[in-house]
């Protein structure tokens, strides 16, 4: 009589090891490839934020010019020239004669991609342009805080 000999299913060690050794060697190659990615998702998040933050200043600009001579109430939330003192009045907005507020950005459009804080390098109008400190003036322009090398390999975040 001859016994029926019982298959056995599943994998051998060896099968296991050269699977476990092929996705450690993918996954060695997409790491970098992923990281990549992401850096420059946020530098395009960047570009978009500076760009958002400098039409804003722009536009307040043209507000607070626009709507004549500035009234004492309204001293603290500009600067004589036009320009806001601090980034957080282009998020509370400007107040037009009609009583309507123009908001002019939103919180999260303060936020820098690079550092994932609410903070900005800002240069004033009366700043030495090829200087990065600022008297405070007024805001006339932003610049991330970031001092890491842009992916372009010629550049910080901080210069754009």
């Amino acid at each position: 009589m001859m016994r029926a000999r019982k298959s056995s299913s599943g994998f051998t060690i060896a099968e296991l090891i050269t699977v476990c050794a092929i996705i450690a060697i993918l996954a060695a190659v997409a790491m970098p490839v992923a990281s990549f990615g992401f850096r420059r998702q946020r530098e395009i998040e960047l570009r978009e934020r500076l760009r958002k933050i400098t039409d804003a200043i722009d536009r307040y600009h043209d507000l607070m010019t626009m709507q004549g001579p500035v009234k004492p109430a309204q001293m603290q939330a500009f600067a004589a020239d036009g320009y806001p003192k601090e980034l957080e009045e282009l998020v509370k907005g400007v107040k037009m004669s009609d009583g309507k507020v123009v908001k002019l950005l939103r919180e999260r459009d303060l936020i820098d991609p690079m550092t994932g804080k609410a903070e900005w390098d800002t240069l004033s109008t009366t700043d030495d342009p090829d200087t990065r400190s600022s008297d405070d003036a007024n805001i006339f322009e932003v610049h991330s805080k970031s001092t890491a090398m842009a992916l372009d390999g010629k550049t910080h975040y901080n210069e754009w």
